[in-house]
């Protein structure tokens, strides 16, 4: 599950890809802000807001200013005006017309006041506080008056209450609505890529992401190749395993992919416990023999991430999925899984009757949590080619090895589609599903 302080910042980020106003959430979470206090703790209050030099300073500048007729209000700005990060921040110090001091030092912070509001960094800080404002933060303790946070408290600040912006962040929060609108929530953009798990410097071979692909026959060995070929972009190690059939698959794989692992199927059931998530499908044909195989691992691995894809959706009964699983059919797949048409009311009740993620494939494509409905328009026609959607199975298994289900889901279309987009700026149509997985690493990047 994806918590309130990376949701916030993928909303943020959407927001600014889909050129939506920040400055209008800004004004909308400082209104907020302002409220609660007023409602908590009534007019004619003193309240000194401590700013810092992000988005979280802005929110306390708007507050500060909204407040001005019902309060006797103090802004301190830590840094100096000039060295704020944030623009929206910048033009809201300058239109906050109050009693105000900047480049402030902790004896600067002088007054009696009933309401000490902290928005320094909120959820814009790792690691260790550094001066000036761990004494800023001891100072703030050592004044009388109710404690405020903004969004989350910084380190060491002893706060009473904790006023959160659009999504909860600390299970005490009070949740305020900062009017983000229904339909840019819905959208998947940039905010899902930029919220991956990101290797770290000293993670070491299978640290960052071990997948198993099932999947091939003698007469389709493409779109195995294809999933694992992706996925070798993304994670540390990839394993296959096909039919014994394959064996011209299994060459050009050696071939093509350096951490590539053969593995027959009767070693799959073991190789699974050490896998991070696994793709099921892919050109494995739907035969009688591979429905049971299918069934049979999903009874086995209920704890495992399982993307199920192509043709293990033309086999598998529903009732085997669950809260791990991801499903990835179009159209007349769904209604064959499913036995209902593909709405978006139908959507969301499979999601929940089963547990399963769905990505439903199309124009545009619907990727569903249970409730929870996202859209992603990106794509061209030119992914209509074979290839394309094992291209995203492939990725999404990749990604799900390190990541929520649901995220990895949503970035994996978003990315895949962006893709076929710089593509299609290329060369019009004229991409193959090969074209693809050489483009998804840039794309990424590009993010």
């Amino acid at each position: 599950m994806i918590d309130g302080i990376v949701q916030a910042k993928i909303y943020d980020d959407n927001a600014s890809y889909y050129g939506y106003p920040l400055e209008k959430l800004m004004e909308n979470a400082g209104k907020a802000v302002a409220e609660v206090l007023l409602e908590r703790y009534g007019e004619n209050k003193r309240i000194a807001f401590i700013c810092g030099p992000g988005n979280n300073g802005g929110d306390g500048l708007v507050a500060a200013r909204r407040l001005q007729s019902k309060a006797w209000v103090v802004v301190f700005m830590v840094p100096a005006a000039n060295q704020v990060k944030s623009e929206l921040t910048k033009k809201n110090w300058d239109r906050y017309q109050g009693e105000k001091y900047e480049n402030i030092h902790p004896q600067d912070i002088k007054g009696k006041f009933d309401i000490i509001v902290e928005c320094l960094f909120g959820t814009g800080i790792k690691g260790e506080l550094k001066e000036p404002y761990r004494s800023i933060v001891l100072r703030l303790n050592s004044l009388k008056g109710k404690k405020v946070s903004i969004d989350l408290p910084t380190q060491g600040y002893k706060e009473d209450i904790i006023i959160s912006l659009m999504t909860q962040k600390h299970p005490e929060a009070i949740v305020v609505d900062i009017g983000y609108p229904q339909w840019l929530k819905k959208k998947i953009g940039v905010g899902e890529v930029k919220a991956l798990y990101k290797p770290g410097s000293t993670s070491h071979k299978g640290e960052n992401g071990k997948v198993l692909v099932v999947g091939g026959s003698e007469t389709y060995h493409g779109a195995l190749l294809l999933a694992s070929k992706v996925a070798g972009k993304v994670v540390d190690l990839v394993y296959a395993s096909s039919v014994p059939e394959n064996n011209r698959l299994i060459h050009k794989m050696k071939f093509s992919l350096s951490e590539f692992i053969a593995i027959p199927r009767n070693q799959v059931k073991e190789t699974i416990k050490d896998m991070d998530s696994v793709l099921i499908g892919p050109g494995m044909g739907d035969s009688l023999e591979n429905k049971d195989f299918i069934h049979k691992i999903l009874k086995a691995n209920k704890s495992k991430k399982i993307i199920l894809d192509a043709d293990a959706l033309k086999v598998i009964d529903p009732k085997f999925l669950n809260k791990n699983c991801v499903v990835t059919p179009h159209k007349r797949e769904f209604k064959k899984l499913f036995k209902v048409k593909p709405s978006s009311a139908n959507l969301k009740k499979m999601s929940k009757k089963y547990g399963c993620v769905i990505v439903l494939k199309g124009k545009p494509d619907y990727v569903v949590s249970g409730e929870e409905v996202k859209v992603n328009e990106n794509g061209n026609a030119g992914m209509t080619k074979g290839g394309t959607g094992d291209v995203l199975a492939g990725l999404i298994t990749a990604l799900a090895a390190r990541n929520d289900l649901f995220l990895a889901a949503r970035a994996g279309v978003f990315i895949n589609g962006l893709a076929a987009d710089r593509l299609f700026s290329k060369s019009s149509y004229y991409y193959s599903a090969g074209d693809l997985v050489e483009e998804i690493p840039v794309t990424i990047k590009t993010c």
